[in-house]
């Protein structure tokens, strides 16, 4: 295997396209990205609150201190319509 740098990395590249020994791949729409990239986001969200819930729960269980069900705010639901 060659060094790797810049001159090798071309001379490699031309080779594959001289030869044709590539496929073609299948490129996902601009709308399609982003929904992706909004339910990663919204999951990450919902994670990240969950896992908030979870601290303050075991920061007051010591205390003797339970909470209750917590209510979510309607705007993290409305986020993935």
């Amino acid at each position: 295997m060659p060094v790797k740098t810049d001159r090798n990395d071309a001379r490699g590249i031309a080779q594959v396209v001289r030869t044709e020994s590539f496929k073609p791949v299948h490129v996902k729409s601009i709308g399609s990205q982003r929904a992706r990239i909004l339910a990663a986001a919204r999951k990450h969200i919902v994670r990240s609150i969950a896992a908030a819930e979870q601290v303050i729960r075991g920061l007051l269980r010591p205390l003797g201190l339970k909470t209750g069900i917590v209510s979510r705010n309607q705007s993290v639901r409305d986020a993935s319509s």
